[in-house]
């Protein structure tokens, strides 16, 4: 958190822990796990607090971990209460789950979205592809960050090639720059 002050920034992402594995949704485990976390959470916010950070817990794309959907951590962060504690919607962990419409879950978490981690997948996969190389509907996620006024960090969460020569990786940088542009509607 510290270093998050020191490198300028306002906001740190965080995943929930998983103390108890990836498989308590539903199990006695689940209510330990969210215990756990309340009070990880909470110890980490009081340095967050003296450091003026904003702690943003990320949705997981696990199906059977506690934590995963972005209802459960709204309900986490409501739990919490506290402006210094906020939400990162990661899009592609969102897509894993069939049953889920990233608008809807978008519009669902609405001002409590600080950062965005922005990413495609295909299906259960956690990719990280670019945006319109997946499964992702990236005209109904652009009309829900319109619809709540988002106003929080855009991070794209992908990464070029292994294979891109070097020579294209700015012209690969800008790509993804428009296609940002694109989603948010400020082309």
């Amino acid at each position: 958190i510290y270093l998050t002050t020191a490198l300028g920034c306002k906001n740190w992402v965080v995943h929930p822990i998983m103390p108890l594995g990836l498989e308590d949704a539903d199990t006695d485990d689940a209510l330990r796990t969210w215990a756990m976390n309340f009070v990880f959470m909470e110890e980490l916010l009081e340095t967050a607090k003296e450091y003026n950070i904003t702690i943003c817990l990320e949705n997981m794309p696990m199906h059977q971990f506690s934590m995963s959907t972005p209802k459960e951590i709204l309900n986490f962060v409501k739990g919490i209460g506290d402006d210094h504690f906020k939400i990162c919607l990661d899009t592609g962990h969102v897509s894993v789950f069939p049953e889920l419409d990233l608008a809807e879950e978008t519009r669902r978490l609405g001002k409590e979205i600080r950062v965005l981690h922005v990413h495609d997948n295909r299906y259960n996969h956690d990719m990280h592809l670019n945006p319109y190389d997946g499964i992702v509907d990236w005209a109904s996620f652009g009309k829900a960050l319109r619809d709540i006024q988002f106003d929080g960090v855009f991070s794209l969460e992908t990464a070029p090639d292994d294979k891109l020569p070097d020579a294209l990786f700015e012209e690969k940088s800008q790509h993804l720059v428009n296609i940002s542009k694109f989603i948010t509607g400020t082309v």
